[in-house]
């Protein structure tokens, strides 16, 4: 299916959508998990289990002499704790990044977990027969409401004052 949606906005987590994520996979991964209010949700899963329905009705189809059911895959939404719903959207391709006045977003600005983004995505039926039926979410494109952005390499420093360091620290030498 080519039709392209839109989730509400909502938070991201563990976002890599400037980067690729290189964890599991050499040539990297762009994805981000989205928080969003259950209510917001609803429209989301609903356009997923559809698209996993008309995947399950295709391969019994192709079926039709087998009796044993099909396997589900893991879906790409959960609930979480808070009882919003976290989405998993997921690309080989970097994701085109735009602010909240739809302006391309500038290449220094990273961002992190906390941000309030929404996102357009493909959703993709598949069919791996150990796995199951399933739907993936892949991203084509991010907009930006409440950029968080930071560097992790100063984070938990600030500013001090470097007079008489030597001799307020030497008891500690």
């Amino acid at each position: 299916m080519n039709k392209i949606y839109t989730t509400q906005f909502g938070e991201a987590n563990f976002p890599h959508l400037n980067k690729p994520d290189t964890q599991f996979n050499s040539q990297g991964i762009y994805q981000v998990k989205l928080l969003v209010k259950a209510v917001d949700a609803e429209g989301d899963i609903n356009i997923i289990n559809q698209i996993i329905d008309n995947e399950v009705s295709i391969q019994q189809n192709k079926r039709i002499d087998k009796k044993d059911s099909l396997l589900k895959a893991p879906l790409p939404f959960k609930s979480i704790e808070d009882g919003r719903i976290q989405f998993q959207f997921k690309s080989k391709f970097k994701p085109k990044l735009f602010d909240h006045n739809l302006d391309i977003l500038d290449d220094n600005k990273f961002i992190w977990g906390g941000s309030i983004i929404r996102v357009n995505y493909k959703p993709a039926s598949y069919y791996v027969p150990k796995t199951g039926v399933g739907c993936t979410l892949r991203f084509v494109s991010v907009q930006v409401k409440h950029l968080i952005e930071g560097n992790s390499a100063l984070q938990g420093f600030e500013p001090i004052e470097t007079n008489n360091f030597f001799a307020e620290t030497s008891s500690f030498l």
